[in-house]
């Protein structure tokens, strides 16, 4: 009985051990694009400001914004992906196109609201 417990807890653990390092690639996808890098007319094309408001708002914003998650999305991340909704008008078509904000749409939604 205590083996099949061992053996049982032991598959919890490895469960929880592959949980977090899918985290951390996912951290890792998410970090390694950044939309600042973009070329200055292709990032005003899709965000309709420049890069220089944009860490303005960023640096007013920073605290606000900030998360007690390890894995949370950057301040950055956050702006880009409100600036990104109101330029649009819209999160559905944008969050399936973009590939330099690899975010979820409740993310998205939390980013909007707050």
């Amino acid at each position: 009985m205590a083996e099949a417990y061992l053996v049982w807890d032991l598959f919890i653990l490895q469960e929880r051990v592959r949980r977090v390092e899918r985290r951390i690639e996912r951290r890792i996808l998410r970090d390694a694009q950044n939309p600042f890098e973009l070329p200055h007319n292709e990032f005003l094309s899709k965000f309709r400001v420049s890069q220089e408001i944009v860490m303005h708002i960023v640096d007013v914003l920073r605290n606000d914004l900030m998360t007690i998650r390890i894995n949370g999305l950057s301040a950055e991340i956050q702006v880009l992906t409100a600036i990104n909704f109101y330029a649009n008008g819209s999160y559905q078509r944008p969050v399936g196109n973009q590939c330099e904000l690899v975010i979820s749409q409740p993310s998205t939604s939390r980013c909007i609201r707050r």
